[in-house]
């Protein structure tokens, strides 16, 4: 069984069981930040390897809707990380990249719901500079019957969907464990540049620019985060280069939309990627608040970096699992069993 199979597994199992009812209820906890990528139609390809990181327009009204009505309250990032009293039903949801479709598709149901958002923009991404090496390898897996394995490993089969699946994880891997940051560059810009995938058009045709981002950034319930430079796992750099990807996009973002941003997002957001390093860099380059994409809720008290997120996963689109997800409980015995062992 895959790992989302046992995930989904699991979900159904504690949501049958009405979990959030009878899971511990921690006393710090100040509620939630959640976060989601794209916001867009389903789409119909047999092949979605990046499936996890979308979701429907109509999942997200469904979802804001549904955690209003139960008595959720929809914050900003910087009320939900201000010290203060616990509070846990509470909800600020963030995007991450500056889609475009999170404008054309998200924005109506926010401004619908009177829901805050914070969009975390790379930028050079709105540059045209970095590399959506996941979005160009599902692309260049799509259009292919074989491809070539990365590290000069020989073939890989991509006739089948299942074939396409395995061979895009092989890459995801690769890029992102066995090479560093530089190699992972150069190895999508080759592989790109082989298969005629234009790097710079296919960010141009998902990624919001900079009057776009401007636009979109003087809607009342949005606020614009900082996503470091380029999208590196600031965890695999230096401390030096990796201070600079932060302090270098808050003054990317400050010079082009006028405004500081309060907040970070590291790329990736998983322990190898943004370690305890990272949050003290964050911190440093004067920031109140970074997350990661580790799931749990906001602490009352305590150091408001490398705080957590639960992710809004494509794969989930059940209302039913994510009141188990948003339950701090779960969060709660989860801690504790990881300290047990």
């Amino acid at each position: 069984m895959s790992r989302h199979a046992l995930i989904r597994a699991a979900l159904e199992a504690l949501s049958v069981a009405r979990a959030p009812s009878w899971l511990p209820r921690p006393a710090d906890a100040s509620g939630f930040v959640v976060t989601l990528h794209h916001v867009a139609p389903a789409s119909s390809a047999a092949f979605k390897p990046n499936a996890l990181l979308s979701i429907t327009p109509e999942f997200l009204d469904s979802l804001l809707g549904h955690f209003a009505a139960e008595g959720w309250r929809f914050v900003s990032v910087d009320e939900i990380t201000a010290p203060g009293a616990a509070d846990p039903r509470r909800i600020a949801v963030t995007l991450d990249d500056g889609y475009r479709d999170n404008r054309d598709y998200a924005l109506p149901v926010f401004q619908r719901h009177g829901v805050p958002f914070t969009i975390f923009v790379c930028p050079g991404f709105s540059d045209r500079t970095s590399e959506l090496w996941w979005e160009a390898l599902e692309r260049i897996i799509a259009a292919t019957d074989s491809l070539e394995a990365p590290g000069g490993r020989g073939e890989l089969s991509t006739r089948s969907v299942l074939e396409k699946d395995q061979a895009f994880q092989v890459w995801r891997h690769w890029l992102t464990v066995e090479a560093d940051e530089a190699r992972q560059r150069e190895a999508i810009r080759a592989l790109s540049t082989k298969h005629g995938i234009d790097l710079a058009a296919l960010a141009r045709d998902l990624v919001m620019d900079w009057e776009e981002l401007a636009g979109i950034a003087a809607e009342p319930l949005c606020s614009i985060g900082a996503h470091t430079m380029t999208h590196p796992a600031l965890a695999r750099l230096s401390r030096e280069a990796a201070l600079r990807e932060i302090t270098e996009s808050i003054d990317a973002i400050t010079a082009l939309l006028g405004k500081r941003p309060t907040s970070l997002a590291f790329p990736y957001g998983y322990p190898a990627a943004a370690g305890p390093r990272d949050a003290l860099l964050a911190e440093e380059a004067g920031l109140r608040a970074s997350f990661t994409t580790q799931p749990g809720y906001i602490p009352a008290a305590g150091s408001r970096h490398g705080l957590p997120r639960v992710s809004i996963n494509g794969l989930f689109q059940t209302l039913r699992f994510h009141d188990v997800l948003l339950s701090p409980g779960l969060w709660a015995l989860r801690n504790r069993l990881r300290k047990a062992r």
